[in-house]
């Protein structure tokens, strides 16, 4: 039953971490999805929509709607690969590297503001801990 305690504990508080970013993301009129769509393109200069799906762990369908509505507020731009109308390079436009930056340093402010809470070495054996029972779960397979 413990376990059962603290997976509902980590869902609560996972779930308390998605509200809290998409309200410090609200007033740059930026949903927690599309933040990750520009957060992946700054790593990787193109990337395509299937890509992103599987990162963000929705369906194509859905990626598809967040990238429309992204490209409609200019912050990213889609390119067909060689000619074809269903596959697309996705890049970011300079509005979405200032979105992005904006969008950075309220998401920082947020987590200052969390990690006020526990100490270092607390964050440590609490990230210890949740790796430990990650590992516990991938053995039970």
């Amino acid at each position: 039953m413990k376990f059962q305690d603290t997976g509902y504990t980590i869902k609560q508080v996972q779930q308390q971490i998605h509200t809290a970013m998409e309200d410090s993301l609200r007033p740059l009129s930026l949903s927690l999805s599309q933040y990750n769509v520009l957060k992946s393109l700054e790593t990787s200069s193109t990337v395509t929509g299937a890509q992103l799906a599987r990162q963000a762990f929705v369906t194509p369908q859905t990626m598809h709607t967040i990238l429309t509505t992204m490209e409609r507020k200019g912050l990213i731009v889609r390119t067909a690969i060689d000619g074809n109308v269903k596959s697309f390079n996705i890049s970011r436009m300079e509005k979405g590297g200032k979105v992005l930056n904006s969008a950075d340093e309220a998401l920082t402010k947020l987590f200052d503001q969390a990690n006020a809470t526990l100490t270092l070495s607390e964050y440590d054996e609490l990230e210890h801990l949740l790796k430990k029972l990650s590992l516990g779960l991938k053995v039970s397979k």
